[in-house]
């Protein structure tokens, strides 16, 4: 079982979270788009199931963990015991101007990571398809009474979202019976021992929603368009790759880190130090090589039973993500746990790879569009700073 590493740092916590909510956003982003320029009108169809899919995925896992926690299935444990870090970097501004009680809690939202990379890319339209599609999804799966408004919304022109999370003030108490073993599991999750460890374990929680977003937009790209849905599945994750690549260049050039194999792991875009159990078995200037034990995102891939599109995620993401950031180095698999091995061991190399392996690759070409729809791909500098940040995640 993982745990916090030692020297874990709360600035570096903080920082890793920002970070991680907004690779969220645009790993969405890039699935959407992949999809509607392939499949148009049934391709907008696809992405409302996989958000729908996402919703459910969620709402679903935190009524197991807050049922394991022996609490009350209501509104007001959902947004207070939540599962993703995006509500602790906002708790000052929830609590000044929130309502939380069990059926009806509304707050104001000024700040989001998602919403930011989103605004870059102005990827307005189907930003806001997201609100509104998993938002439902995981209020009711979470509670089959469960609703939420979203009156205000960031992606039509706000400057802020409001949220209002509500049920029928009579509605019945759910029987759930004994808490299941995934709910015990995720429940630890929930019970932090003081302030570092809670933010500790939001980046930890919210990595495995990285894992749990990914697949469930890949999972219905599959089964609705086949072979075409697949090659759907690995241009979005080459895009989204290639993204991080260039992005976290950008943040290496601007903190003064040299460009290398040794920098692209050691200051990593995802927690690969914070809360993947990883270690470094190599590093030279021409090859770096990393053994990764357990993970948030592995590990919900297991639970859904979905290694293959972990896997596929791993051999995709990191050829993309290292030509980007670094051009001619090439990524490898040597090994993964998504494909039954002990370890997962990533070899990074300088120049023409061993072998002709096909992990090195770049990115593939990206279709044309089909016409149907066309959305703009920019993406610019962040031009606002986030709101201090304190965290108090401990579920009340």
């Amino acid at each position: 079982m993982m745990s916090m590493p030692n020297d874990a740092r709360l600035d570096d916590l903080v920082a890793a979270i920002k970070t991680l909510l907004a690779s969220q956003g645009r790993i969405y982003m890039h699935f959407a788009e992949a999809t509607i320029e392939r499949f148009g009108r049934d391709g907008e169809m696809t992405v409302r199931l996989g958000l729908r899919a996402y919703g459910q995925w969620r709402g679903g896992e935190m009524r197991a963990a807050h049922h394991a926690l022996g609490k009350d299935i209501s509104m007001a444990t959902l947004i207070g015991c939540c599962d993703n870090a995006s509500t602790y970097v906002i708790k000052d501004d929830m609590d000044e101007s929130g309502t939380f009680e069990p059926c009806n809690v509304r707050f104001d939202v000024p700040y989001c990571p998602a919403a930011e990379a989103w605004q870059d890319a102005e990827f307005f339209q189907w930003g806001h398809v997201y609100c509104d599609e998993f938002h439902q999804a995981c209020a009711s799966a979470y509670h089959p009474d469960g609703n939420v408004v979203i009156p205000q919304n960031m992606m039509k022109g706000d400057d802020h979202c409001h949220f209002q999370w509500i049920m029928p003030p009579g509605a019945e108490a759910l029987e759930l019976g004994e808490s299941d073993a995934l709910g015990r599991k995720l429940a630890r999750d929930y019970q932090p021992s003081g302030e570092l460890e809670d933010a500790w374990l939001a980046l930890k929680r919210s990595n495995r929603l990285l894992g749990g977003h990914y697949f469930t937009l890949a999972r219905p790209l599959i089964e609705r368009h086949g072979d075409a849905g697949r090659a759907a599945v690995v241009d979005a994750l080459e895009r989204w790759g290639a993204e991080r690549g260039r992005l976290l260049r950008q943040r290496h050039e601007t903190a003064g880190i040299e460009a290398g194999l040794a920098a692209f792991v050691r200051h990593h875009d995802l927690p690969l130090a914070l809360v993947w159990e990883s270690a470094e078995v190599e590093a030279s200037a021409a090859r770096v090589v990393v053994e990764i034990g357990d993970t948030p995102q592995d590990d919900a891939w297991a639970d859904a039973d979905v290694r293959e599109l972990g896997a596929l995620w791993y051999e995709t993401v990191y050829p993309a993500m290292v030509a980007a950031y670094l051009p001619g180095a090439g990524a490898h698999w040597a090994s993964l746990r998504a494909r039954g091995d002990a370890v997962s061991r990533l070899e990074l190399s300088r120049g023409r790879w061993p072998h002709g392996s096909s992990d090195a690759r770049m990115p593939s070409p990206r279709p044309e569009p089909d016409g149907q729809r066309t959305i703009d791909q920019g993406v610019t500098q962040r031009r606002r700073m986030a709101p201090s940040i304190r965290f108090e995640t401990a579920c009340p």
